[in-house]
């Protein structure tokens, strides 16, 4: 038997935070659905209880926060929560930012299908990452492949010859956590293994050009 879900919706409305909760009512492996409309109450819950997937919007009334705060602290504090983002306004430094950097699993467009939905719960909780489709293809077409700040950390502590274990010991995170960067990257970088995508940047580091945002590779994906 699968595993009854857990899953924390967190977005200050109410009138969609209430809607996602009755579709996702119907999903048959979901347990559980908590709503919370705001840092406060996202915390207290995750403090009190496990939750296996939470589902985040990035925008909040507030000046004290929003949803790239709360996932930054979510993947710092709770690492085995999978995070699912909602967004009406797909950006490539936003993606970069909480996919790359954070380790954020999902990241969707807030006009989705429930069977979407279904499917981003689905493969992050089976340890993939799930990109909404039309929010790759804006991904693969406009942007230069870039390396996050914390995934070239972890590429130049393997480049050392350090293995996964190794690497998360070093870089203060836990082993899923290595291993979620280097499958992203492998596929970004169309690399089959993590021998030959740290070769790749062994290759090419001399060549990358480092900036606020990370740093960027003299290739496209193609």
């Amino acid at each position: 038997m699968k595993k009854k879900l857990s899953v924390l919706i967190v977005d200050d409305s109410v009138i969609f935070s209430e809607g996602l909760e009755q579709l996702l009512s119907h999903h048959p492996l979901v347990s559980k659905i908590t709503l919370a409309h705001n840092y406060e109450k996202a915390f207290e819950f995750l403090q009190s209880k496990t939750v296996d997937v939470m589902i985040l919007d990035l925008n909040f009334d507030s000046s004290d926060y929003d949803g790239f705060k709360i996932a930054e602290e979510v993947k710092r504090d709770f690492q085995h929560t999978k995070i699912i983002v909602l967004t009406q306004h797909a950006k490539v430094d936003h993606y970069e930012k909480l996919v790359d950097e954070y380790g954020v699993e999902g990241y969707l467009d807030k006009q989705l299908s429930v069977k979407q939905m279904f499917k981003a719960i689905e493969k992050v909780m089976a340890g993939e990452n799930y990109i909404d489709p039309n929010i790759r293809k804006m991904l693969d077409d406009g942007r230069w492949l870039k390396l996050s700040k914390r995934e070239k950390e972890v590429l130049t502590v393997l480049s050392k010859g350090h293995t996964q274990k190794e690497a998360a010991a070093e870089l203060f995170v836990e082993p899923k956590t290595i291993e979620s960067h280097i499958r992203n990257l492998c596929q970004r970088f169309n690399a089959n293994n993590s021998v030959e995508l740290v070769s790749m940047y062994i290759r090419y580091k001399s060549a990358y050009r480092e900036d606020y945002e990370g740093t960027t590779p003299p290739f496209k994906k193609i």
